[in-house]
This record gives C-alpha cells, structure tokens and sequence, in this order.
C-alpha cells in the first residue's frame, strides 16, 4: 500500500499495542542460527509440488514469460497478501475462486510482517490476523507475551505447520493455474507494524531486534541479519520444486529505512541458495510506487514491479531492460472498477507483464471474493468480471511477437484521452483509448487486408467491426460511442486461419474429410455461414434406419497437447425446444478396452436441450473409468449458456489443453464472447485422445421413450476447423 501510505493514513489504526520485553537473551544465537537444521527433511522433496521448469522470461521477449509452454501474461485480482501467515484465511477455497475467472497470480506475504486491525482503514484486512491467528515461519516458544496473542516467537526454530501450510499454498495455486508471487519481506512503516514482528527483540526470545523499525533492514545488525538470511534459506529449499513460483524480495523497499545494499544482499542470498538447483526461480524487485527509470539493475532481478503505475509511463522508460515490468498493486482511486480497469489495461498495452489490483472482496469468511468491503480499492463481482474480459484480449494476441508502438497513431484521440498501441506491425495491432466518448482514430497501417474490432471493456462485446482493403498510409477507423474507455482490435486478415490441422467447411460439395457415425448429412448450397456449402443434418425417429444419430465424426487430438476449434451453427426459424437430450457437437473420448474400459459420455458436449444452449466437461484420472466394475467418472461440471437464437448462424470457438491433470485448459467463446473458463482436468486417462464429431445425437435410442416437442429435426453447421499448438483464436474462427 502507498507509503504503505503515510502517517496520516494510518490514523484510523490500533495504537498502543502491548510491547512486553524479552526474557529471552541473545547469547549464542548467531551460531545456533547459522547452523539450523530442518525439521522436517522429508518437506524438501516437493512433495506433491509440480517439478516442471519453473515460471520463466520468455526467450523469445522477455517482457512476457514462459509458462508451462505457453506465453503468459500474469493478471489477477487478488487479496490483501495474507493468505498464507493467516491461519483463519481459507486458501482453497480462495485459490479455485481466483482460477475460475481465468486469474493467473497471487501475491502473498511469508509472515515476517503483519498488520494490526484497522491499518490503512481496511476493514476485515486479512493481512491482520485476528488474536492468535498470526502463523509464520518461526516457531512459538514457550514463553508468554506476543501482543496479538500467544507466545513469543523463538527465531532459531521453524514452525513445520507454517511450511506445511505454505507448500500447500503453492500447490493448490499450481493445481487452479495460479503463480505465486511470494513477497520475503516488507518495511515496518509505523511502529504499530514493528511493535507484531518476530524480528522485534520484544517478540523473541532470543533477543534479536533490540532495533528501531527503520533499521531492520539495513546489514547493520548481524544477528538479525542471520535470521533474515536463514529465514530465506529454508523457504527457497521448502519451495525448490514448484513450477508456479516466483519471489519478491521486498513490498515497497522505498520506505521504512530499506537500503539497497540489503536488497542486494537478499537477492544474492536467493541465488546463492538456488545455485544448485537444477531450475531456478525468477526474482523481483519492487521500484517505486508510480514509476522509476531503473539506472543499475541487480543482475539477479528478471522483474522489477511498480505500484499504481499510471500513467504507465515507466513501461516506457525501463523497456530497453528487456526484463518483465509489473504493476502488482492498486488502490486509493475509489471503490469503483473503472480507475483500476483503466489502469490494467494501459499498463499492459503499454507494454507491461504483470498486473495485479489489490482486491478487498477477498476476506476471511468470504474467500471467494464476495465480501462486502469497505477499504482504499476495489474488488468483488464487477472488477472480476472486467479483467477477465482484458485477459481474454491479451491471450487473443500473439503479444510475444508484439511491442509497444504508439508512432503508428497519427490523429483522432479525443480531447484529454490517451491512446497507446501494442504493435506487430502488418498484422496485428491493439490500441487502447483511456477517456472520451468517440473516436475516430487515424492510424499508419502498411498495405494490406485488415478487419478492426471495437471491443468494449465493461462488456466484452465487439461494438463495431469492419473488414478493409488498405493501399498503405493513413486509415481513419470510425469507432462506436462508449464511455470511459474502448479497445481496438486491428488483424491482418491474411494471417489468420493458418496453422489448420484440419479445415472442413464443405466447400468441396462433399463430406470429404468426414466420417459419418448414424445416418449420413447431407451437403446443402443453402443456407452456408461462408463459401458455397454447408452440412444439413436431419434426423427423424420415425423414418430414419438409426433413430438416435445423424452426425460426422472428424479428427482425433493427443492427451497432453493444446487445441483450437472453430464452427458455426444455424438452428431454423421451426427450431423449437425439446426436454429430450440433444447433442450438436462433441468430442467423444476412446475407451481402453484391453482394461475393461468401456464407451462412455462425451469428455466434451454442446447442447441444445430445453431451448437453451448447454455445454457439459467432464474428466476422470483414474486409469480405468470402470474401476470397481462400475463407470465413475472424477468430476463433470454443466454450463447453462443461455437461450439459443433461431434462424441464425451462432459462432462457436472452443480451445482446450486435453489433460487428466491440473494444467489443463478449458475455453469457449459464443459469437466472439467467453462464456467458459475453466482450469485444470478436462480429459478421460485415455492412452487415445478425444475426436470431435458433430450433427444431432439425441436421446431417442430407447424406442419405447415418448417424443416432447419434436420427432423430427434439422440443423445445420459449417466453417469447421481445428489448429494445433500455438494457434490462436483468429485462426479457426468462422470467417467475418
């Protein structure tokens, strides 16, 4: 927090906290100290930790990194750092909130600092544990007297429940795709603050810490410094093996007395700990609040983080670093989402890595982000909703080949607004407007065919688009009336719908390409999406030799590998609804029958059951479904997608990492808005993977079983395609 503000912010605070005195002495503490062994050795196998190479720059630009093979721009909204020294604060729970909005970081504190109620006038701070919730990486002692309840704090011991509890912080984060960010220390910035630390001689019993605040971290005191440097040691062997894991060596160093030379000695001390690691972590640095042109960058720092980073101008002056930049805390612009909005989207269209507002609604009690706070900041439903909304443009972009280039905007920012662009030039632009209400915006675009997306920000929605021939120059984009903000989406319609695996949108006249399961489609010249063709499907139970089915199946994909499909489906004008299942589109998993596997539901479904489009996951990690001589699967979760449209032509875009495990990765797009996010298992333990079959299976089989609505039906789909790897949304959307 600011200054963590100043003192002026903290007049809400607690004051006079008991500060008993230490009956402990300091003799021989050095030595005990710099001879500590584990408690718990077994702890530093990883135990349940990912051992994949951890969070790294990416090779390729290293203002983004490397995440389990993909690019990856880290983006949350996150609580208030004590997730883990809080013992009341329920991780789980917070952890599967943040990864089902797509959230991909948390920061959180180690312990060594805390806050008192009130601070900051936070109301429900989970940074300021309630009496005798405090845990930390130091073990209690036996004796009295630590002023939020319990026993001071014995400084050559480690409390194995803390260790525990933050491993399995770091796991549970890397099973929901979440990285943790975690902060080793943090100033003192009142006395308040001082007065609950461990490192306070008054709260240990080993009389270390006979300090002012400001002095705490500075190489002065080597005792204290022993503890500091120990305390960094066994977190960093604690943690070797976790793939989703970074360190920040100090909150806001720039206040509270931090000298640069203990930074340095800290960042050191990380490296030298890791020297024997086979993968290291990345370290970070925090600046400045607002912004700091970096003059001698520590050579162990890969990310160097800001604090209410607007205008984001530091981006900019630090770029040439070609390290990640972030702005990793927020706060003191209102309530409301839209300064925090404002502020995530120019930072990373500026150039920035890493974004992280601090988020209020995430209390004890309401670890889900539902609370009802009262602080300097935001959070709750309407903020997630907006930076899901941001992550979903981001990772719309190829931003690994992208850099800022606000040069290519030569006019049309409205009065007092500020335009920026992150540029590939030729083929892909973003532009983000901050203020106004219209633009129409001139931008240089070399020659070429472009289609432009105005993409609101509160909504998700693409307010306007257009598709253009450019001879080279000038092009004036008109854009729709909005309010605050609005982003501009510029494609290069020549590179998009490369990289297919498989392309089957008809245009042969035939099915080729296609395996017919049931009855067989037909190939219609009307209606079609795009080009000359389309699938017919039809299905009548009263007529037709298989009752149950008419559908294609198509191309197979591989457990563990990352996929994008891509099509589009009309249901006529006569579509009405029907309460008897009915599937158009899935993937079906393939049994491992020489286990005593048999055919199961789809691992994947699209729906249009009961007049409403339903999407359904499921997945199982078990090698055999049947185990147990009975088909049980480990998870299935339903989407209600909403009343489905008649009589025109709905866009689909589906992108999946098929696993078992929990890097998994479930996405799906409805006429160009997200409407499922989902991390983690999404796949059967098959050794085949899933193939996509779609046309109409319905739930008919059983002849015996009356009609609803319908006996009868037709639909119709085409502008199928399937890309693998690292394609993107744009290569297999059906064609604007």
């Amino acid at each position: 927090m600011t200054g963590r503000r100043n003192a002026q912010a903290m007049a809400g605070g607690r004051r006079g906290l008991a500060a008993p005195k230490s009956v402990g002495t300091a003799a021989a503490v050095l030595l005990c100290l710099l001879s500590l062994s584990l408690d718990d050795p077994g702890a530093l196998a990883g135990q349940g930790a990912n051992r994949a190479k951890p969070i790294q720059l990416h090779p390729d630009n290293p203002h983004y990194f490397l995440w389990r093979g993909k690019p990856t721009i880290l983006i949350t909204s996150g609580e208030h750092y004590g997730a883990v020294l809080n013992r009341a604060f329920g991780c789980k729970k917070y952890l599967k909130a943040l990864g089902s909005h797509g959230f991909n970081l948390t920061r959180t504190f180690s312990g060594a600092y805390c806050e008192p109620p009130g601070a900051f006038n936070i109301r429900d701070n989970t940074l300021a544990p309630a009496k005798g919730q405090l845990i930390c990486p130091w073990a209690r002692s036996s004796v009295p007297g630590y002023p939020n309840g319990g026993n001071k704090f014995d400084l050559s011991k480690w409390d194995p429940a803390y260790f525990k509890r933050l491993r399995d912080f770091v796991a549970e984060a890397g099973k929901q795709g979440v990285v943790v960010e975690l902060v080793l220390f943090c100033p003192f910035y009142e006395d308040w603050m001082w007065k609950l630390s461990p490192m306070n001689a008054t709260n240990n019993v080993n009389g270390i810490g006979q300090i002012g605040r400001t002095e705490a971290y500075t190489l002065k005191y080597p005792k204290l410094q022993a503890a500091q440097d120990e305390m960094v040691r066994r977190i960093v062997a604690e943690l070797k093996d976790f793939d989703n894991l970074y360190y920040e060596i100090c909150n806001e160093p720039y206040f509270g007395g931090v000298t640069m030379p203990w930074q340095h000695h800290i960042a050191e001390g990380i490296a030298r700990a890791e020297a024997g690691f086979k993968n290291k972590h990345l370290i970070a640095q925090n600046i400045a609040n607002k912004g700091k042109k970096i003059a001698d960058p520590n050579p162990h720092v890969s990310i160097f983080n800001f604090h209410y980073a607007k205008p984001p101008d530091t981006v900019a002056e630090n770029y040439g670093l070609n390290k990640a930049l972030g702005d990793d805390e927020t706060g003191f612009a209102g309530m409301e989402p839209a300064p925090y909005r404002r502020e995530a989207w120019d930072f990373l269209i500026a150039g920035g890595g890493v974004f992280d507002n601090l988020d209020f609604s995430f209390t004890v009690g309401h670890e889900d982000g539902t609370a009802e706070f009262n602080a300097p900041g935001t959070g709750g439903a309407e903020m997630h909703k907006q930076l899901e909304i941001l992550i979903d443009f981001m990772n719309g972009l190829d931003f690994v080949r992208m850099k800022p280039d606000n040069s290519v905007i030569k006019g049309g920012v409205p009065e007092k607004a500020t335009a920026r662009a992150l540029v590939e030039p030729g083929r892909a632009y973003a532009v983000y407007i901050n203020g106004g209400n219209k633009a129409d915006l001139v931008l240089q675009l070399p020659k070429g065919r472009y289609r432009a997306e105005w993409v609101n920000t509160k909504t998700g929605k693409v307010d306007k688009k257009e598709s253009f021939d450019h001879s080279g120059g000038n092009r004036t984009l008109r854009g729709p009336d909005y309010v605050d903000d609005i982003a501009l989406r510029i494609r290069s319609r020549e590179e998009t719908k490369h990289g297919l695996t498989f392309r089957g949108d008809f245009e042969t006249g035939s099915l080729e390409g296609w395996r017919t399961s049931g009855n067989p489609p037909a190939v219609c010249s009307s209606p079609t999406r795009a080009g000359a063709y389309a699938m017919k499907t039809s299905l009548d139970r009263r007529k037709d030799k298989v009752a149950y089915r008419t559908e294609v199946s198509g191309p197979a994909s591989q457990i563990g590998k990352e996929y994008w499909y891509g099509f589009s489906i009309l249901l006529p004008e006569d579509y009405v609804p029907d309460n008897i299942w009915e599937i158009v589109a899935q993937w079906h998993g393939v049994p491992d029958f020489d286990i005593g596997e048999n055919w199961r539901n789809p691992v994947m479904a699209l729906s249009t059951t009961g007049g409403k489009w339903g999407f359904v996951s499921r997945w199982d990690s078990k090698r055999n479904t049947f185990e147990g001589g009975k088909r049980s699967y480990g998870g299935t979760k339903q989407y209600d997608l909403g009343a489905y449209a008649t009589g025109v032509w709905t866009d689909w875009v589906v992108h999946v990492k098929w696993s078992h495990g929990s890097d998994g990765i479930l996405g799906v797009w409805k006429n160009g808005q997200k409407v499922v996010t989902q991390g983690g298992p999404n796949a059967f333990n098959d050794k085949k993977g899933p193939y996509f079959k779609m046309g109409l299976y319905k739930g008919w089989k059983d002849p015996k079983r009356q009609s609803d609505a319908v006996s009868s039906r037709v639909l119709y789909h085409d502008e199928f395609r399937m890309a693998e790897g690292a394609s993107r949304y744009e290569d297999v959307a059906p064609a604007k």
